[in-house]
């Protein structure tokens, strides 16, 4: 939600907004408030589909700094969408305006896209760090307010509607809580963050102690995202208003609502020029609709961060909710995707940063969420006469996905997927109770790969994006080229480097002595945050961004239905999985001739993880794919900003010079390649699925 103009408007009155010394209280936190502002103001990659790594990093630096100023924070993060669909025409115009941005960014223009991963991330975070947070059933402002109302703390977000609910322990936005600079009160020593505080009293003080539920009624005319009024009989309210420019609407409309004790009377006043009608009828309930969202009624959520218990009374649609699935969502194991498949059997695409000119990158991955349609909606209980029969044997159901077309947000009914091999085996209602092997088969299936390899040799943390990546290389179009494939192998080897050889540090802040595995891994490690640092990606391949997002997608989906299979394939940390830039940047040089074990000399433990990598994967593909891997074809004629690439590979080529003299194993990139022609596409004509399985029923 928000209430239009209403930011601006408290920011322009010093009155409003009060100094305070943030410390020692409970704080909940509008969770997507939080990740939105920490990634977007910490300036991580967006062009390149994202740095988990690093936000990482800042999440857990914001939750540091709150425990040393013993700050108990709670985080409320949204669930599903609306199920009453008020909000659905708001919804639709932010997705189109995800898409302008997007499009923006592939251009080389300015605009914030959040990559997608970064909300499985930040949960993944939350849980990490025994943060206690709760994933709604829907939207998370109204359940934020009411529990800091129940609590009497206050709650921290960017969002207007927080100057109106006026829950007890007030308002902190987020723009004003500088968690980067805790410091120390001159008495007792005790650790604070500067921060601006709100209360309604603030603004009602300034309105000849105006009646506070006024508020409610000053938003629902303004306007907001669920209520939307016919203005046209309204007086023009900044006549009542000495301020000047665009506010002078809104501080008029406080004046005008000051002359009335209360909101039932400022109602009758409105609408009083419009006589008895069917219109005046319409405004006036559309109206108090309006102000009930405002209303705070006891915490639905309290209890779960209290006993862990999840809420059981649901309303309406979201009864469609098996018993089972409401503490897992609670807690942030099952996606929200999951409450809007059941709920309204429709789903909102991720916008992501790619070649326009193309499909959707979600549309490669479209497989994968049939699936998950397909265990969600085909596998409901039913009787039928003195037996029980799974709801998808004679019925055919389908989900409303929104996505784009080109530039333009549109929707296509997409049939649900129910695997015949395991449908007599798979009951939404014991989903979870199913076999291990049952549940474990449903996600090879949809992933269209063998069964698991040796995990001593493939570390759990990479199984799931090995069968990703197998996947990824067979549906994805255009078809990926050996350089996408091996960069981004390189990155997962990375990422597991990184995430298993971390610096040690003592407390007397000097190194511990680390094995030789270690500084092997460190050695190689450095190399690649040289890389980076030097290179810069300045400019946007689209060819890669287009691949890479296809490749996320695939991995979002696939890790959503690993979730709701309850983790046949171990869970892996998000974070260490992928580093846009990075890869980016390995694949501009992999283009170049480089070869991709080179990149890895110096650590015997990342070669020999990149070789079993590549090789799990490329035992799901066939033959004549693995040929062409294996002869680079290329170069490639790319879609571009700008393509700085004979200043690169200076830059490269100097970068590897300096580490000579330290290592004689990196005399590597004297190494040159004939010129490649481009890979020829696969013709795919059927499923790939179907050379292994008979696998679907259409349920």
């Amino acid at each position: 939600m928000g209430v239009r103009g209403l930011h601006g408007y408290i920011e322009s009155n010093s009155d409003f907004l009060k100094t305070s010394f943030f410390r020692e209280s409970k704080l909940v936190i509008d969770g997507c408030n939080l990740y939105y502002l920490l990634y977007f103001k910490s300036h991580l990659d967006q062009a390149h589909g994202g740095d988990y790594e690093d936000f990482e990093k800042i999440v857990t630096l914001f939750f540091k700094n709150l425990r040393l100023c013993d700050i108990e924070p709670y985080v409320v993060l949204d669930g599903g969408t609306d199920v009453s669909d008020k909000k659905f025409d708001t919804l639709k115009t932010r997705r189109q305006d995800k898409i302008t941005k997007a499009d923006a960014l592939s251009r080389g223009h300015s605009g914030d896209v959040l990559p997608i991963l970064t909300t499985n991330v930040f949960k993944q975070i939350l849980q990490k760090l025994g943060i206690p947070f709760i994933q709604c059933l829907a939207e998370a402002d109204w359940e934020a307010a009411a529990l800091a109302n129940e609590w009497a703390c206050p709650v921290l977000s960017n969002d207007s509607d927080f100057y109106i609910f006026g829950n007890r322990g007030g308002f902190l936005p987020l723009n004003h809580f500088q968690w980067t600079e805790v410091r120390l009160m001159r008495k007792g020593k005790k650790k604070f963050i500067p921060a601006k505080s709100y209360h309604v009293r603030n603004v009602c003080t300034a309105f000849n102690s105006m009646n506070k539920y006024n508020l409610q009624l000053f938003a629902t005319i303004l306007g907001n995202d669920y209520t939307k009024l016919d203005k046209s009989a309204f007086p023009n309210f900044s006549k009542f208003s000495t301020r000047p420019g665009g506010i002078a609407q809104i501080d008029g409309l406080l004046v005008w609502l000051s002359r009335f004790p209360n909101p039932k009377e400022a109602i009758a006043g409105l609408l009083s020029p419009l006589g008895k009608n069917i219109k005046s009828a319409s405004i006036r309930k559309s109206i108090y609709q309006g102000m009930a969202e405002y209303r705070l009624n006891p915490s639905s959520i309290a209890q779960f961060f209290i006993s862990g218990e999840p809420q059981i009374k649901l309303p309406g649609p979201l009864q469609n909710l098996p018993d089972w699935s409401l503490k897992p969502l609670a807690e942030g194991k099952l996606a929200s995707s999951v409450i809007d498949v059941l709920t309204l059997q429709r789903l909102m695409m991720n916008i992501q940063v790619e070649d326009f000119g193309l499909s959707s990158s979600s549309e490669t991955s479209r497989p994968i969420r049939q699936v998950m349609y397909g265990v969600l909606l085909c596998t409901r209980w039913k009787k039928v006469g003195k037996r029980s029969t799974s709801s998808g044997e004679n019925q055919q159901y389908y989900v409303e996905e929104y996505d784009r077309q080109e530039i333009t947000l549109s929707s296509t009914m997409v049939p649900a997927v129910l695997l015949t091999r395991v449908v007599t085996h798979l009951h939404l209602d014991s989903l979870w109770e199913a076999p291990e092997n049952v549940r474990l088969q449903v996600l090879l299936d949809a992933l269209c790969v063998s069964p698991v390899f040796n995990s001593r040799i493939i570390p759990e943390n990479l199984q799931l994006a090995v069968y990703v990546t197998g996947f990824w290389l067979n549906h994805a179009q255009p078809e990926p080229t050996a350089e996408m494939f091996w960069a981004l192998l390189i990155g997962l080897v990375y990422g597991h480097l990184c995430r298993e050889h971390r610096t040690v540090i003592g407390k007397d802040q000097t190194e511990i002595l680390k094995d030789q595995t270690e500084i092997e891994a460190d050695t190689v490690i450095s190399r690649f945050k040289k890389l980076q640092e030097r290179t810069g990606q300045k400019f946007l391949d689209l060819e890669l961004a287009h691949a890479y997002c296809q490749w996320q997608s695939c991995l979002k989906d696939s890790f959503n239905l690993n979730q709701l299979l309850n983790h046949p394939v171990p869970e892996p940390e998000l974070a260490w999985l992928y580093r846009g830039s990075l890869v980016h940047t390995v694949a501009q040089e992999l283009m170049k001739g480089v070869e991709p074990e080179s990149l890895l000399t110096g650590a015997s433990i990342s070669v020999d993880l990149y070789r079993n990598l590549q090789a799990a994967v490329e035992r799901e593909l066939d033959d004549d794919f693995i040929v062409r891997m294996r002869t680079r074809a290329g170069p490639r004629a790319r879609r571009v900003w700008n393509d700085p690439a004979d200043e690169m590979s200076k830059m490269f080529k100097h970068l590897m010079a300096d580490e000579d003299d330290d290592d004689d194993g990196d005399n590597i990139f004297e190494e040159t390649c004939s010129v490649r022609t481009r890979h020829v596409s696969r013709a795919r004509t059927e499923d790939p699925r179907a050379k292994k399985y008979e696998l679907v029923k259409w349920c």
